[in-house]
């Protein structure tokens, strides 16, 4: 059951340890030490984040005597952030376009200017709900995955993709920890106030028997987290995901991890899955608190769906705030 297993192998991790014990500057020193990154471990590489958008992939190609770490990344990335403030028009005298490639886009790795400018630039790519799951994500130190999809082929040869926005540790009973998956939506996301749409050409209930979207979509994520040989290769891959998020702890004082993913990672806790998943509601204000969001929440809550809403995504303390909806 390779679509749900996460981690890195020994020698990924000693790949990425041999930069950050490396005598010069490098840029994996500067992804470990930045604040704007933020990390997410997948099978057999990393993927990085800006602003709640996957900015960067870590992969890695076979070296001499293990894997040596590979940057790849989306080339419109690479423009350079500060040309928003320069004429975006380049003259054409008949043959040629006058304009030197390495003015636009980063062609080589500069350190201390380079990283600084992918992360600018990607920045502006992330629309208010990723912007809201990063300031949700920055707050909570129990927080060890983002942006969560996992593919199966099913009978038909069609592909599901379940893709739940964050997974957070919850501390349980002496002893025990639960893994919560949680899905973030923007007040005005559509997919709180329309219904489920159906496949093109597939008939279905009459829209007065549909579910809203959203309904559809937990449940659907709640099914998949249910069943149990997915809940046994869920528990495997994130107590090994836990051990991957110590070990980038320790190459570099700018990681640290929150003693619960410690104590995952070295067994000290016995990890479970939660079998709900929280849906997080932020931006709007007062006014629409205790008027549409309080009648939505109302009715989220009679399908069965567990919520948590915030007029700002700052104000989540995300562990506590699940805690308090046991």
């Amino acid at each position: 059951m390779n679509f749900l297993k996460r981690g890195l192998s020994g020698s990924q991790i000693a790949g990425l340890k041999g930069l950050a014990d490396g005598a010069d500057d490098n840029w994996w020193k500067e992804v470990l030490e930045s604040k704007h990154l933020m990390l997410a471990v997948r099978n057999g590489y990393l993927n990085a984040y800006v602003k709640g958008q996957s900015v960067f992939k870590i992969g890695f190609g076979k070296g001499g005597r293990g894997s040596e770490p590979r940057l790849a990344i989306h080339y419109k990335y690479l423009v350079k952030p500060e040309l928003e403030t320069r004429d975006p028009y380049v003259s054409f005298n008949g043959t040629k376009f006058e304009i030197e490639p390495k003015d636009i886009i980063n062609t080589e790795y500069e350190s201390k200017l380079t990283l600084p400018q992918l992360i600018k630039t990607a920045a502006r790519f992330a629309g208010p709900e990723k912007s809201g799951v990063h300031k949700i994500a920055s707050k909570e130190p129990k927080i060890v995955d983002l942006e969560i999809a996992f593919t199966k082929a099913g009978e038909n040869g069609d592909v599901s993709a379940p893709r739940m926005d964050i997974a957070v540790l919850i501390p349980g009973k002496p002893g025990k920890a639960e893994l919560v998956f949680c899905e973030a939506k923007c007040a005005d996301n559509p997919e709180l106030w329309n219904l489920e749409k159906l496949p093109k050409g597939q008939k279905g209930p009459a829209p007065a028997d549909r579910p809203l979207a959203v309904i559809a979509q937990i449940k659907k994520y709640e099914q998949f987290i249910q069943a149990s040989e997915n809940q046994v290769s869920l528990i495997a891959s994130y107590v090994s995901v836990c051990r991957n998020l110590v070990e980038l702890s320790r190459q570099s004082t700018a990681r640290p991890v929150d003693d619960l993913v410690r104590q995952v990672a070295e067994g000290k806790v016995e990890l479970s899955i939660h079998r709900h998943v929280y849906l997080l509601i932020y931006d709007f204000d007062e006014d629409q608190k205790k008027g549409r969001i309080e009648q939505k929440r109302q009715q989220l809550s009679k399908a069965g769906v567990r919520t948590i809403a915030k007029g700002r995504a700052g104000d989540f303390l995300l562990a506590k705030d699940i805690l308090r909806k046991q």
